[in-house]
Formats: C-alpha cells, sequence, structure tokens
C-alpha cells in the first residue's frame, strides 16, 4: 500500500503543482521563482498540507510530495507562460527591437506563437528526460567533466559572455559601413551589457532580508529577494511601458493554417540539448541567453529573421532550452549538489539531496521528482492545446492596454509589498536601463549581464 501511496502522493501533488504553476505562468510578471520563494517562506503551512495527504494515502514521503509539487509548478509555468509572453505588452510600431512573440501576434499569428512555444516546452521535456542520464555520467563524478572545467568556470562565462554580445554587435545592415556600424553596435551592446552589470553586482552583493509576509514569521529569503524589482524592472516593466507609450498594435486574432515545423529537426535538437545543458549546469545561464548563442551558430539567427519561420524556429528553441533546461537542472542537483534555479533551491530545502551512487533507494527522489515533471509538461500542453479556439477569439483583448498597465500595476503593487521602497527605487533604475535595449535596436537578452557579469567575478575572483 505504501508504494500506492506514493505513487498516489505523486500524481496528486504533480496535478496540484501544474495548476499552480499554470495560473502563475498566465499572470505577466510573475516567476515561478517567486512561488517557490513563497513556498519556503510559508514552509510550515505547505508541510501540514501535504503531511495529511500523505497520511490519508499511506505514503511517509513527505518531502517527495512537496519536491514533485515544485518541480511541477516549474514545468507548467513553460508552458503558461508562452500566452502573456505573446499577447501581452506588444510594442507600439516606432520601437525598433520587437520579441519574436510579438513580431507574430502583431501580424495576427499569436497562436502559431504559442503553438511553437508550447511544442518546444513538451520536446524539451522529453529530450531533457532521455538524455539527462548521459550528461550526468558525463558531467558528474563519473566521468568529472564539471570538475575539471571548474577552475576555468569564470573564463568560459566570460566567454559566452562574448559570444552572446559579438553574435549583436556584429550584426549590421548591408548598407552601413561594416567596420564603423559593427563598431557602434557592438559598443552600444556592451553599454547595455555592462551597466545591467553593474547593477547585478550591487543587487547580489546586497544582503537584504525584505518585509515579512502576512501571517509569516520568518523573513523572506535573503540575497536573492531583490531580484524581483531586478528583472521586472529589467524585462518586465518596459515592455508593458512600450506598449501602452504608443498607438494599440493591429493584432488580428487569425489562425494560422500550418503546422508548426523543425525543419531541421536534428539540428534543434542538439541546439536544444547543448542549451539545455548551460542552463541546467553552468551558473548565471539562462533559458534567453543560451538561446540565443546557440542560434547564433545559424547561418540565419532565428531571432533576428524577420519571416514567420524564423520567429518561430527561435520561439520553439527558446521554449525547448527551458523546459529541457529545467529537467537538466535536477541532474545537477542530485549529482554535483548545487542547484541552478530557485525551483531547485527550493527543493533542497524541503528534501536534502545526495548523491545517487547507483542504489536503487538513491534513485526514487529524482525519478519521482521527473515523474512529476512528465505529467505536467503532458498536461499543460493537452490544457493550451484544447484552448486553442477561445485563445484565439480572446486574442486581441489580450493586446489591450488595459491589461497591459493591470500588468504594470500589479508588478508595482508586488514589489512594493515584498521589498518595500528601496525595492520600488531598485526597479525605477532597472527600468531605465531595461527600456534602453528596444530602443536602440539591441537584443533585451544583453541585460541577462546582471547575473553573467557577478558569477564571472565570483568565480574569477576565487
Amino acid at each position: 500500500m505504501s508504494e500506492l501511496g506514493l505513487l498516489a502522493s505523486v500524481i496528486i501533488a504533480s496535478a496540484a503543482g501544474s495548476a499552480l504553476g499554470f495560473v502563475s505562468g498566465l499572470v505577466p510578471g510573475l516567476h515561478v521563482n517567486n512561488l517557490a520563494a513563497a513556498t519556503v517562506a510559508y514552509a510550515g503551512g505547505v508541510l501540514a498540507f501535504f503531511g495529511l495527504l500523505c497520511h490519508a494515502l499511506g505514503s511517509g514521503e513527505l518531502a517527495i510530495a512537496v519536491s514533485c509539487f515544485l518541480a511541477s509548478a516549474m514545468i507548467s509555468h513553460c508552458f503558461s507562460e508562452a500566452i502573456p509572453n505573446t499577447y501581452v505588452g506588444i510594442p507600439s510600431g516606432d520601437v525598433v527591437s520587437v520579441l519574436p512573440a510579438h513580431r507574430l501576434a502583431r501580424a495576427g499569428l499569436g497562436w502559431t506563437a504559442v503553438r511553437a512555444s508550447i511544442d518546444g516546452s513538451l520536446a524539451g521535456v522529453m529530450l531533457g528526460l532521455v538524455a539527462l542520464v548521459p550528461v550526468c555520467l558525463l558531467l558528474g563524478p563519473s566521468v568529472g567533466l564539471y570538475e575539471h572545467l571548474r577552475p576555468a568556470m569564470g573564463f568560459l562565462i566570460l566567454s559566452l559572455s562574448a559570444i552572446l554580445v559579438l553574435s549583436d554587435g556584429l550584426k549590421v545592415p548591408a548598407s552601413e559601413a561594416p567596420v564603423l556600424a559593427k563598431a557602434r553596435r557592438t559598443s552600444a551592446v556592451l553599454l547595455v551589457f555592462g551597466a545591467s552589470g553593474v547593477l547585478g553586482l550591487v543587487v547580489l552583493d546586497t544582503n537584504y532580508f525584505a518585509s515579512e509576509f502576512p501571517g509569516c514569521s520568518s523573513p523572506f529569503v535573503p540575497r536573492s529577494s531583490l531580484l524581483l524589482p531586478l528583472f521586472a524592472g529589467l524585462f518586465g516593466l518596459p515592455t508593458l511601458i512600450l506598449s501602452m507609450a504608443g498607438a494599440r498594435a493591429q493584432t488580428t486574432s487569425v489562425s494560422c493554417a500550418c503546422k508548426v515545423r523543425t525543419t531541421q529537426a536534428k539540428r534543434g535538437l542538439a541546439l536544444s540539448l547543448l542549451g539545455a545543458v548551460l542552463v541546467g549546469w553552468i551558473p548565471g545561464m539562462t533559458s534567453g541567453s543560451s538561446a540565443t548563442i546557440c542560434s547564433s551558430v545559424l547561418r540565419r539567427p532565428a531571432e533576428d529573421a524577420g519571416d514567420v519561420g524564423g520567429s518561430r524556429e527561435f520561439i520553439w528553441l527558446y521554449s525547448a532550452i527551458s523546459s529541457a533546461g529545467a529537467v537538466m537542472s535536477v541532474g545537477a542537483l542530485f549529482t554535483i549538489l548545487r542547484s541552478r534555479s530557485g525551483v531547485m533551491d527550493a527543493i533542497s530545502i524541503f528534501l536534502v539531496p545526495a548523491p545517487v551512487d547507483g542504489e536503487l533507494s538513491d534513485l526514487l527522489y529524482p525519478v519521482a521528482i521527473l515523474l512529476a515533471m512528465a505529467l505536467s509538461a503532458v498536461i499543460s500542453h493537452g490544457a493550451i492545446a484544447l484552448a486553442r479556439e477561445r485563445l484565439v477569439r480572446v486574442g486581441s483583448a489580450l493586446c489591450s492596454k488595459k491589461l497591459a498597465l493591470g500588468a504594470a500595476l500589479f508588478v508595482c503593487s508586488l514589489v512594493a509589498l515584498l521589498t518595500g521602497l528601496r525595492g520600488l527605487f531598485l526597479m525605477a533604475t532597472a527600468c531605465s536601463v531595461g527600456i534602453m535595449p528596444p530602443m536602440i535596436g539591441v537584443r533585451r537578452i544583453h541585460l541577462m549581464g546582471c547575473l553573467l557579469v557577478p558569477v564571472a567575478i565570483m568565480f574569477l575572483t576565487w
């Protein structure tokens, strides 16, 4: 009965986490790491709820249920966030740099962007599950590649940052003087990357405890609580502000008849796996950074392509890397005992990870978490696919200025509640930096210097 009870607790916790993560993904500006932090803040209530559930089902593995809840929420969030990422915050026509999903939505192909995202996320989860064991054997203690790379990790992060900067800085129109244009554009990219890096250094060097949650006696997560206003200011608010500044984008909620395909299937899977390893194992790397680096090896970077196929390919690649990276982070947690995301950090609090030595008992925890991720992926993909017709009908409403204004007010209120006046000042400063890339025509992803610069300096100064 204990085995059946354990399986039932995993399924129920996965369903609950999928539902919560799915809803959170629909809220612009709300990251799944915020859910993980709230779960830690209210650990007593969370443990009490799942304790009752496990007792009723005859399962004694409380930590597994909570971990499956968090892991499934992370995966479902990856799926549902495709909807606000496509329809909410579409900038006006005078903005130089436009995200691929917004570009498709402005052309009336919002569902094409959403479908590319959920297909990529599902493929990423499946790819991660298949490749997880070989990657763990290669990077883990069996071969020890990660330990060999660790002394040079700072230089590796700097090299990846250089590829990220140059992939955009060397891209200039053919009509301009190549040398002068490349130097000017690279300088603009370095300005954005450096400004965000300085801001990240200040934030990550601040041991700040945010104000307590209502009803929570323990302080909120230290050192990471200011990441909410930092990322909200760098990425969330600028997009919403630009969408409200000009005329409303003319989106016609039409459905694209063509199916989303990856014409270069093998290449797409290989790049997704490479990007997932970077996200899951290399500190400071995010899905956007990895997708940009991986797409730069293409003859025509997918993000910058003006056609539907190019934009769709980048969306698929980004989503696949994001979900596969989430799976890879489970391997890093149980192999080298490193958490590469806020969710994995929260899981390590409830479920103290131990190295997997080949014993069946050691495999129980990671297998349960991976099962929760797979269930969440299937549920989330099916839920969005079934909602296709309704999503197509309400696409124009999702692009409204009122919704963008509501999302901006929600983000500001959340920052004020959790981080107070200091967080609001930080968000305003970050917003002044975050609004630069779309106005000057460079990629927003260079704002990830806020993580890459501090992490690189940390490894170089060890």
